[in-house]
């Protein structure tokens, strides 16, 4: 069995808000991983939260809805979440899916 890995770095903090990058596989046992530190991040009180996604090689409907959830976390503690970077595939899953009109996404 191999394990699926994923890398979570914060590439920057300053007075506009927080950026950061996630790269590797988000399937179910990865979004485990790294949903709590993202929670966390989302709670430091941040202006914006910039997750650039352009280091997924892979998604599974779990990283989505680590997405959703995290997004609604930014909303409670007042802070505007922005995916960037999304690759192509995983725009197209989310406008199947519906929830690139829930998620603000920036596609490059």
């Amino acid at each position: 069995m191999t394990t699926a890995l994923i890398d979570l770095r914060t590439v920057a903090r300053d007075h506009r808000g927080l950026g950061i990058a996630l790269a590797g596989e988000l399937d179910f046992h990865t979004a485990g991983r790294v949903e709590p530190r993202l929670a966390e991040l989302a709670g430091f009180g941040h202006r914006n939260m910039v997750l650039d996604l352009s280091g997924i090689s892979f998604c599974d409907s779990s990283g989505i809805e680590l997405f959703l959830r995290l997004h609604q976390r930014c909303r409670s503690a007042g802070t505007q979440l922005l995916l960037c970077g999304v690759p192509p595939l995983l725009v197209k899953s989310m406008q199947v899916l519906g929830v690139d009109r829930s998620l603000p996404l920036a596609v490059t």
